[in-house]
């Protein structure tokens, strides 16, 4: 039996219709997107595969003019229409792409050119060791070669006693000190690495609270958002706001303002003690926590009890008693939400909970945009 496949035939390219020069700018333009995005690596920032998707995503839109990715999402241009794209979010986007790749390379490097000296100066001490034990071999040698030479067989005799025993000493000695160079090189690497891992901290903790920043919280939401995806992860989101804050900084100052904001971060922080539990200011007077493995009525219980603990702080300064107290919206994740999504309506729940009085939790439940106060 003979089997025929029939492949479908590919129409030919219309080469009587060369493409005028916009279409060619705009071909070559999203062409270098997708380079820039097939040749991508993991970075701080983002992930590879991530900045890979939003390239493609940039390259059709600069293409066919599609919606462009994440914020600046909208309706597709009628006709292709280049004046629709969002040529300033296309070079955001590179922009951001070439500082963020910069940085990572030069930390990179950095750390790189670290590792190589550490490595250099364990292989000089070790070359200077070696050679001082080669020079006392010579000298041993030298002196026995004269000897077996014109010598008496007596005298040749201890002179080829003490040579065995001063190599033996020598390559005990060689070998302890190559143990111990291995030792201290192994105790360098770690050191190096302690650092290194204290730097990434420091760069993605808040100088003032000593919260995780917006950086670290922006990675952190991503990963949390694949994992409930991929794996059905129940997680909780909650924004949270101090209310009336302004009116503190404006009354009594800034400095008063920092420190009732370490106050808060001090409550979160105790709140919320879990390791899967991420707690960040999320900016100026806004902080937010990410609750992995936890229900929405376990995160509504968490979030209770840090309303009731902020209740019961009392500030006293200049003999005015301050009495604080925070808005927070809350929600989990629903089954075919983004990230932006997700944040969006939490963020609305936020709002809600400050127009209805402060002082109170809004949870906004499920993918629906309803919200229902607590």
């Amino acid at each position: 039996m003979v089997v025929q496949i029939l492949k479908p035939k590919v129409a030919e390219p219309d080469r009587a219709a060369p493409m005028s020069p916009s279409e060619m700018a705009l071909d070559t333009l999203a062409t270098v997107l997708r380079i820039v995005g097939e040749y991508a690596l993991d970075t701080e920032e983002q992930e590879a595969a991530v900045f890979t998707r939003l390239s493609e995503q940039w390259a059709q839109h600069v293409a066919v003019a599609s919606p462009p990715p994440g914020p600046h999402n909208g309706p597709p241009a009628k006709g292709g229409d280049a004046s629709r794209r969002d040529w300033t979010g296309v070079r955001d986007f590179v922009r951001d792409y070439c500082l963020n790749s910069s940085g990572h390379t030069r930390v990179v490097m950095a750390d790189l050119r670290q590792v190589i000296w550490v490595f250099i100066q364990n292989l000089n001490h070790s070359f200077a060791q070696e050679q001082d034990s080669d020079n006392r071999i010579k000298e041993q040698l030298g002196r026995l070669e004269i000897l077996a030479q014109g010598s008496s067989t007596g005298e040749l005799k201890r002179e080829v006693m003490s040579t065995v025993v001063a190599l033996s000493q020598i390559v005990e000695e060689r070998k302890k000190n190559h143990r111990e160079r291995v030792e201290d090189l192994g105790s360098q690497v770690k050191t190096l690495g302690s650092e290194l891992d204290n730097v990434r901290k420091e760069t993605e903790t808040d100088p003032l609270t000593r919260l995780y920043n917006r950086r670290a919280f922006d990675g952190y939401f991503a990963r949390s958002v694949e994992l409930a995806h991929a794996f059905g992860q129940q997680v909780c989101l909650l924004l949270i706001d101090t209310d009336g804050f302004k009116a503190i900084n404006d009354t009594f100052g800034h400095p008063e303002g920092d420190a009732v904001l370490r106050r808060l971060s001090d409550a979160l922080t105790r709140n919320f003690p879990r390791k899967n539990d991420f707690v960040a200011r999320y900016g100026g007077d806004e902080f937010a926590a990410v609750l992995r493995e936890t229900t929405l009525k376990d995160g509504m219980v968490l979030a209770d009890r840090l309303l009731r603990a902020v209740r019961n702080m009392e500030i006293d300064r200049e003999g005015v008693r301050l009495k604080l107290s925070i808005s927070v919206g809350i929600s989990t994740i629903g089954a075919h939400e983004n990230a932006a999504g997700w944040l969006a309506r939490t963020d609305r729940a936020l709002y809600e909970a400050k127009r209805l009085g402060r002082d109170r939790i809004i949870c906004a439940e499920g993918d629906s945009t309803a919200l229902v106060p607590r």
